[in-house]
């Protein structure tokens, strides 16, 4: 999968050098210019007072609704073996350069050591709203740089069947926690990418900056790890999707020339 997010990465970067490229010679063209190595003339020449003026042209982006899978949660399994997990994502193109996401996951997480056990299972669902902020005149091109946020929500039941306190004036004390359910409230701001390696399937990957706003618990328990989230005792963190996609298109890529 590293080898795939890695072409991605390449295939953004190189669609946005040939974008500049194409811009520059645009550029150098209206300003009389050769950017092949050759001569240059006056700017303000006959020719360029009697060449008409270039429409801009503008390209409108393939929209429609888009179905996939976020496999961050198989990978990070090798990282956190006590996080078992999937994730679901769905995108619609509500206008050019803008997009409705919602995110719907499962997670269940198995922690133990010397002195605590700790098991959860829980789901999560995410909604926010994406911007496209990857311009090109070149035709077609159906990628996307985008920034945008998400609100989440995170229901979960968690139990401790074991917790061992040592203590120097106490001394030991067994015990265990019924399950109980905790509600929990996430906000984050995301910025990511997103290709088309074949028409209509598309994969992408995103950043996430993820802030824990709220979670609602008995306190004789505090979660070890939030659906969706991370780890508890982290009020802010670092996460990451990697989805693979399909698009329904509602409308085909097309170019609009504007005087």
């Amino acid at each position: 999968m590293l080898r795939y997010l890695f072409i991605s990465i390449l295939f953004v970067l190189s669609v946005s050098a040939a974008a500049q490229s194409s811009r520059l010679s645009s550029m150098g063209s209206k300003l009389g210019v050769d950017t092949q190595g050759g001569s240059s003339r006056p700017a303000n020449s006959d020719d360029d007072e009697e060449r008409p003026v270039e429409p801009k042209i503008t390209v409108i982006k393939d929209q429609g609704l888009s179905l996939g899978v976020d496999l961050a949660p198989v990978i990070m399994r090798f990282i956190k073996e006590e996080d078992t997990g999937i994730a679901f994502v769905g995108r619609y193109g509500v206008k050019n350069k803008w997009w409705a996401n919602a995110e719907v996951g499962f997670q269940h997480t198995n922690y133990s050591n010397d002195n605590f056990d700790y098991k959860s299972n829980g789901t999560f669902i995410k909604i926010g709203l994406d911007y496209d902020i990857f311009q090109s005149e070149d035709f077609p091109v159906n990628d996307n740089i985008f920034v945008g946020f998400r609100y989440g929500y995170a229901w979960q039941m968690h139990e401790s069947g074991r917790f061992l306190i040592v203590d120097d004036y106490w001394g030991e004390y067994k015990g265990s926690v019924d399950k109980t359910s905790v509600n929990s409230h996430i906000l984050e701001a995301v910025f990511g990418i997103r290709c088309e390696m074949l028409r209509n399937l598309y994969m992408g990957w995103s950043f996430r900056a993820r802030f824990l706003v709220a979670s609602a618990h008995d306190n004789t328990l505090d979660p070890y790890s939030v659906p969706g989230y991370g780890s508890y005792d982290s009020k802010a963190g670092i996460g990451f999707t990697y989805t693979i996609e399909y698009q329904i298109p509602f409308n085909k890529l097309w170019k609009n020339k504007e005087k």
